[in-house]
């Protein structure tokens, strides 16, 4: 029989020991930037208070498409038939007292359609006095209502792993093109290992060596002139080997240390790359809408060869000369598009930026994810390069969606981060006067508690010091974090039926992307349909 002071004894020991652990162990041990052990505490294993979660009906009610009614736009007045926008640049501060009181009778006078009537943290939020930081895009989308005029407006969307596989991007891009006209899925890369994109699968040659600004193929030596999507590939030429005058590598390349691939030796100094994009049958009509191609490249180390071989339809085959600038070579469809195969041939190779599959007018998203970043690399790209890029591609509007890389190191200050973002944004803002940026908050994240999950303690951190960024250097703010509902809201993203949240609690599934895509887009066209009624 066990004696009760036994027992007793033994419970006094395991508090004792548990006391310990928590003293002498952290809660949590970062690995990498998407790794983190934590270790079991005491509050684990003894009982807790069951957490309450966010009633998140009223979102799915209003942003999910299959329940929503009619049109999205139903009643609105933007971008009606043989609008244009007032081109003058002095229309966002009048300097005449006449001309405010007719702006402000006309705000005054202004009813949002339903669909366009949103709660305070839905809106997009602007520095004071700066409401109109997103007019030079506004202005841009007027110009796609000339039904004649071939022109593209192009919108990059970047972000961390919460756009991959064109997540969030998608579905924004086909509500954008439905309202202003486009069609195909924007600029996409040369290696694709995962097969992340749902509309063209792609298949590239093992020669390729990508460099990025970021990550795992980022070097100090590398190239400053990388392309819009972050990055850019050369082909690997044996008889030169891995430094071609240039480009000086001291290890293989990731794409090389495969055993599968041996390049074989060469009778000539020239060599071919190629990629080829094939239309899936999940592509939507949409996305299959693809007018031309664009290859962009640059050509610093002399000339190189490009062929476009196009299924069904024109193939061809050009010269290009040697340049220092960027550039790119467009080759249109006269059919649809089926599959399109790009290949570049030559000695020294050109950098190639990646493809573009566009409509001849309208509106094109371009998604652009950058695993692991928090947004602070932009500064690495040449800037000239980079302005030069954004000018002959038509960008007008940027958005920038970063943050959840940051949250696992839970830090009670972040002003060092919102020192580097404001850098960077700044940076953005002196490639072009016209160019309109949003920041897009970062996204809620949850991790295990006892009794369930609750948000990181520093997500609204983050997400101020990234407003407070934004403010400063004058640019528009969309706070996701309040948008999906706040705190303790991502687990009843995860536990809802259909799930909208991934079992990690950081990243949203398909349908919760485009629930945000919903509200995005709408926090958009709300400013837009405002602008519209002031200048039509």
């Amino acid at each position: 029989m066990i004696k009760p002071t036994r027992t007793l004894l033994l419970m006094v020991y395991v508090a004792a020991i548990l006391a310990v652990v928590s003293f002498l162990v952290p809660k949590e041990m970062k690995l990498s930037d998407n790794q983190v052990i934590r270790f079991p505490q005491p509050s684990d294993v003894l009982p807790a208070k069951k957490k309450a979660y966010k009633n998140i009906s009223n979102i799915t009610d209003q942003f999910d498409p299959t329940k929503s009614k009619g049109n999205t736009n139903k009643g609105s007045n933007s971008g009606g038939k043989g609008t244009t926008a007032d081109n003058g640049s002095g229309n966002d501060s009048t300097g005449s007292k006449v001309a405010a009181d007719s702006v402000k009778k006309k705000l005054q006078a202004y009813t949002p359609p339903d669909s366009l009537r949103l709660k305070p943290e839905l809106k997009i939020q602007f520095p004071e006095g700066q409401d109109t930081v997103l007019y030079p895009f506004f202005r841009a989308l007027n110009t796609l209502q000339n039904k004649t005029a071939q022109k593209v407006v192009r919108v990059l969307h970047y972000g961390d792993s919460q756009l991959e596989g064109d997540r969030i991007t998608n579905f924004l891009r086909g509500k954008f093109q439905e309202q202003f006209g486009g069609g195909g899925v924007g600029m996409l890369d040369i290696v694709d290992k995962l097969h992340t994109k749902t509309a063209f699968y792609q298949k590239a040659s093992p020669r390729w060596i990508p460099s990025s600004f970021f990550g795992r193929t980022y070097r100090r030596t590398n190239s400053k002139f990388y392309g819009l999507l972050g990055k850019y590939y050369r082909f690997y030429n044996p008889a030169l080997g891995y430094n071609d005058g240039e480009y000086n590598f001291s290890e293989p390349q990731p794409l090389f240390r495969k055993a599968s691939y041996t390049p074989k030796p060469l009778k000539t100094t020239r060599v071919s790359a190629s990629v080829t994009y094939t239309t899936l049958p999940s592509a939507t009509p949409k996305q299959r809408a693809v007018q031309n191609v664009k290859v962009l490249y640059r050509s610093s180390k002399g000339p190189f060869d490009l062929q476009i071989f196009a299924k069904n339809d024109s193939s061809i085959r050009v010269k290009i000369p040697a340049s220092d600038e960027f550039n790119y070579y467009e080759h249109k469809f006269s059919k649809p598009l089926e599959m399109v195969q790009v290949k570049i041939t030559g000695s020294k190779s050109p950098q190639i930026y990646g493809v573009a599959l566009d409509a001849n007018r309208g509106i094109a998203f371009d998604n652009i994810p950058i695993r692991g970043s928090s947004g602070v690399e932009f500064t690495r790209i040449e800037k000239e390069h980079f302005r030069e890029q954004i000018r002959k591609m038509n960008v007008k509007f940027l958005i920038l969606q970063f943050g959840v890389n940051i949250v696992p190191n839970v830090l009670k200050n972040y002003g060092w981060y919102e020192k580097m973002f404001y850098q960077q944004l700044m940076f953005l803002k002196s490639l072009d006067p016209d160019l309109s940026i949003l920041v897009i908050g970062v996204s809620d994240m949850s991790r295990r508690v006892a009794g369930g999950y609750e948000t990181y303690p520093n997500v609204p951190l983050i997400r101020d010091a990234q407003k407070n960024a934004a403010f400063k250097a004058g640019c528009a703010f969309w706070d996701l974090y309040e948008a999906m509902g706040g705190k303790n809201s991502m687990p009843s993203w995860v536990f809802n039926n259909p799930k909208l949240a991934n079992l990690d609690f950081t990243h949203f599934t398909g349908k919760g992307a485009q629930i945000v895509s919903e509200m995005l887009y709408k926090a958009i066209l709300s400013e837009y349909d405002k602008f519209y009624q002031l200048y039509r």
